[in-house]
């Protein structure tokens, strides 16, 4: 749980949505190594087995620190509850999008906390549900405040593969670790706006917000100067 004592000064600091996926990692990587510290937060899903993917991402965490010799404090949100009230409450094709929207909204009032001035994720245009045009579309208009950096978005993914083989990314993405449960089996690729804010009604958004902050917790790391 973040409280007034939790606060720490980075320098240049950014927020990134970290994931145990490929991407996220890289595009974290790209920031921090134009010597920014980072912020990351992750949305830990996978039941009983919640535990793998704090684990992997933190080995993550620790590569890109020894990669880039900057700061980290990465934050972890246990979120399968969270995902269920949105996968239930909400359409479920637009789960995905919903997800996206709420995540973009902790990063921001986190980046508001750190005094963060940009948030950084892994999109690439077209690779997921929640990755088309339409969708970064309605993604996007949750957050006017704080910019959303996204270095991948015109990459390829077998360009992705290679960057990952190369910054040792790639053999922790192989870790073994819970996939997301709550994706919907026909999600919806071209959202609307008007659509996605009235599904939205049905979640106590405030309610949602402190819930999330609540769960959050975080652990830092510092390059080595030894």
């Amino acid at each position: 749980m973040l409280s007034k004592n939790s606060y720490i000064q980075f320098d240049n600091p950014f927020i990134s949505l970290l994931s145990t996926g490929l991407d996220s990692p890289i595009a974290t990587y790209l920031i921090m190594k134009k010597k920014m510290d980072c912020f990351s937060l992750s949305f830990l899903n996978g039941g009983e087995k919640i535990e793998e993917n704090r684990n992997k991402i933190i080995q993550v965490g620790k590569r890109l620190v020894k990669l880039t010799q900057r700061q980290l404090r990465m934050h972890f949100v246990d979120y399968d509850r969270i995902a269920e009230q949105i996968q239930t409450k909400c359409n479920p094709k637009l789960t995905c999008v919903i997800c996206k929207r709420t995540m973009i909204l902790v990063a921001k009032e986190l980046a508001k906390f750190y005094n963060a001035k940009s948030i950084v994720n892994g999109d690439i245009l077209g690779e997921q549900a929640s990755q088309t045009l339409d969708n970064l579309y309605v993604v996007n208009q949750v957050n006017r405040e704080i910019p959303i950096i996204r270095p991948l978005i015109g990459f390829d993914k077998l360009d992705i593969i290679k960057i990952s083989q190369e910054l040792g990314f790639y053999e922790l993405s192989l870790i073994n670790g819970p996939a997301c449960g709550f994706n919907p089996k026909f999600p919806e690729t071209r959202a609307k706006i008007k659509e996605v804010i009235q599904s939205e009604e049905n979640l106590n958004r405030d309610s949602l917000m402190k819930e999330i902050f609540d769960l959050i917790n975080y652990i830092d790391f510092f390059p080595d100067k030894s």
